[in-house]
């Protein structure tokens, strides 16, 4: 991913299942054999004791050589109406899903969806990779030998491999907040979307030195 040479990052905000968006989620994700996973919340204090509602679920989508990232407004949307596309979505054998230490996000989302009546289910999710897993890997071929397996942030990680800042300054931003800002919506995409460009660097990895 060249931070010089990129196409304006195509975003739509998906409010309703009625919606133009919607489709084009629903058509992108049975085309797509590859998306990029993350969520926001609004931040909560440390002592208590219920998990975080999700306000924004974010999907990036590989589709050829472009990508579109959908925000998924889980305040606005019946979360009873997209609970089955969503399962689908993550269990399906023929989507890798990316995600940055996306599990603890799942028992969010799962508590954020049995909160409006439905069923449990997105307590899985594969097949899955975690991208702090493909860093290490590329780290370990880079060296030739171990490295420390440090917690590095996904922001540390994108400067390393892509050359691109990702700003974490609205992570702890109110995103139970209507309407969401620009701002928002760049920062929510830019974190879905850069998974997949780290795993387009892996994937070159792979063809170019043939290892796994």
């Amino acid at each position: 991913m060249d931070p010089q040479n990129q196409k304006p990052l195509e975003i739509h905000l998906v409010t309703a299942t009625d919606s133009p968006e919607f489709t084009h989620l629903t058509r992108s994700l049975s085309q797509t054999s590859l998306v990029g996973l993350d969520a926001e919340w609004k931040p909560v204090r440390t002592q208590q004791k219920s998990f975080p509602t999700v306000s924004v679920l974010q999907i990036a989508c590989q589709l050829g050589d472009d990508s579109v990232v959908f925000l998924l407004d889980l305040l606005s949307i019946p979360l009873s109406s997209i609970w089955e596309p969503l399962q689908e979505m993550l269990v399906s054998p023929d989507i890798l899903k990316l995600g940055f230490r996306f599990k603890q996000d799942l028992v969010y989302l799962s508590s954020t969806f049995c909160s409006q009546g439905c069923n449990p289910g997105f307590d899985k999710v594969e097949p899955y990779l975690d991208i702090t897993s493909v860093y290490n890997h590329l780290q370990y071929k880079k060296h030739g030998r171990s490295v420390s397996k440090q917690n590095k942030s996904l922001s540390t990680i994108c400067g390393e491999m892509l050359g691109i800042s990702l700003s974490k300054e609205l992570q702890c931003s109110d995103w139970s907040q209507r309407p969401l800002t620009e701002e928002q919506m760049t920062y929510a995409a830019m974190d879905a979307h850069c998974l997949l460009g780290i795993f387009k660097i892996f994937q070159a990895k792979v063809a170019e030195e043939g290892f796994y």
